[in-house]
């Protein structure tokens, strides 16, 4: 479990988030409303997700995809309407809304078995409503070591 845990509001930019992960290191974050309570996970999924939607943005598979998609390259525009899309949209607009959770004596077992349930990596860990840590895919592979 990683602690402490880097969070982000529902009401901030996609922007901020993102600079918050890349400052961080991580591919996710909690999203705590002003209680603080729980409300949702955001991950870099969510945000490609947007940029897609939004921009037509995709991440290539691998070097090939961007060297044989030229049409990726002719749009030199793409950056700066990414940015705009980051800058303009609230974290609560790309989140997962119903965040799967752990309490702090769940098995490795039960937090394995959660994360490819529901095809995510990482599970805030809850006590009395509380976020107290996360897990991770790579927490839980770290351990294996």
């Amino acid at each position: 479990m990683s602690r402490p845990v880097i969070s982000v509001r529902p009401e901030a930019s996609l922007e901020v988030a993102a600079s918050l992960m890349s400052t961080h290191g991580v591919s996710g974050l909690p999203v705590l409303d002003r209680r603080p309570r729980l409300v949702g996970v955001l991950s870099q999924k969510d945000v490609v997700r947007v940029l897609h939607e939004r921009a037509g943005l995709s991440l290539p598979g691998g070097i090939f995809d961007l060297i044989l998609d030229s049409t990726k390259a002719r749009r030199s525009d793409l950056p700066r309407e990414c940015r705009t899309i980051l800058e303009n949209t609230r974290v609560r607009a790309a989140m997962s809304n119903r965040p799967i959770t752990v309490g702090p004596n769940a098995s490795l077992d039960d937090a394995i078995r959660l994360l490819i349930e529901h095809k995510i990596n990482r599970l805030p860990v809850m006590e009395g409503g509380s976020l107290i840590g996360i897990v991770s895919r790579h927490d839980l592979l770290s351990g294996f070591l």
